[in-house]
């Protein structure tokens, strides 16, 4: 072996060496700021989001709803949104009170642990912000459809006609420990009603 390619070899080797640290140290969570003309709220997402929007009953009505999601892992990300026809302080609770139930609904109905519920404010995004009186909900349980398990934390906050939940769905691996808390934390303390 030449002098010249011995001292190119640990060159390249060094070169992979740095890709591959470059690699690893690329971030899982890539946090940006997504304002939401439809929906009425800017949030923060780990990734770039995706919509979808279906209808959904409450009252005996149903009403459309949006969806913006975003997922890292077995982690989900979302903002929905529930439109009402007026602003109606009654219709409003109703709304909050169906959106907690259906969110309670996708861990089955036997949750590992007790739901815990406690009054939250969500400050909105005007200048200067207002202080809007909400309620987070945590629970964990096992999914009915794959037996996975599953742990929710979700904030639910009503404003005009907008009904809003910013959720954080944690599943498999992730639901078992907090290792994502700050990062959930991060996600709904993020979510600003317009």
């Amino acid at each position: 072996m030449s002098r010249l390619s011995f001292l190119r070899r640990p060159a390249r080797y060094c070169a992979g060496l740095a890709v591959a640290a470059l690699l690893a140290c690329s971030p899982r969570y890539d946090w940006r700021t997504i304002q939401s003309n439809e929906g009425g709220y800017a949030a923060l997402y780990p990734g770039k989001p995706t919509s979808a929007a279906r209808d959904v009953a409450i009252a005996g009505r149903k009403l459309p709803m949006t969806m913006e999601a975003a997922r890292v892992d077995e982690t989900l990300f979302a903002v929905g949104v529930v439109s009402l026809p007026s602003d109606d302080a009654a219709l409003r609770a109703e709304a909050l009170s169906a959106m907690q139930s259906g969110l309670l609904a996708n861990l089955g109905n036997a949750p590992t642990e007790p739901v815990q519920t406690r009054a939250v404010t969500v400050m909105s995004s005007a200048q200067p912000p207002v202080a809007l009186q909400g309620i987070e909900i945590r629970v964990a349980g096992v999914s009915p459809q794959d037996k996975a398990p599953r742990r929710l934390t979700a904030r639910l906050v009503a404003k005009g006609t907008k009904v809003y939940q910013a959720v954080v769905l944690e599943a498999g691996d992730a639901a078992r420990d907090h290792r994502q808390a700050e990062q959930v934390e991060q996600f709904l303390a993020g979510f600003h009603p317009f």
